[in-house]
């Protein structure tokens, strides 16, 4: 590459990035593809991240409060934080899980190229249902009838988003 070569030309609509109807037209389907693997992938990587963090226990940093209540002294404050936070990422499985939740991004992204904002990001509510979903089989955990009720009722709320007809294209007149 040249100095100033920035990489591939991505074409761009010429009102901008913002894509008008006519080019979104026929990419509701690709988009909620996308985005089924992308909220796997983010679900996934919530359940690696939540096991993690359970092998490690409950998270302190109690110079805090002392330093808070003008006791402890910053310095403190600072080792523990910086205790903590090797901890956490010297953990194999929170590398894993940061790793799903950017395969997720990166189809967020891609997504979002191909459609509204309004439609992409009520998708990623599917992360609930997922999650709901796994918890039993993957960490032993046990959802309430409250939470499943919850659940059902995102489920419902993505169900509209998605069952909205997409537009025709625009007519372009010459």
């Amino acid at each position: 590459m040249e100095e100033g070569d920035r990489g591939p030309k991505i074409p761009v609509s010429e009102r901008g990035f913002d894509l008008n109807d006519s080019e979104k037209s026929g990419r509701k389907g690709p988009t909620i593809l996308i985005m089924i693997i992308g909220v796997t992938a983010v679900t996934v990587g919530d359940l690696f991240m939540s096991h993690a963090m359970k092998k490690l226990g409950p998270l302190e940093v109690p110079s805090v409060m002392a330093w808070w209540g003008g006791e402890g002294n910053l310095a403190e404050v600072g080792a523990e934080i910086y205790q903590l936070l090797w901890r956490i990422f010297s953990q194999p499985l929170v590398w894993v899980a940061i790793g799903f939740m950017l395969t997720f991004l990166v189809f967020w992204m891609v997504a979002l190229s191909w459609s509204d904002l309004t439609f992409v990001m009520p998708l990623t509510a599917l992360t609930y249902v997922l999650n709901a979903i796994l918890v039993g089989p993957f960490l032993g955990e046990t959802v309430s009838p409250i939470r499943w009720l919850g659940t059902l009722l995102i489920a419902g709320g993505v169900a509209l988003v998605g069952a909205e007809p997409e537009k025709p294209p625009e007519k372009v007149e010459t």
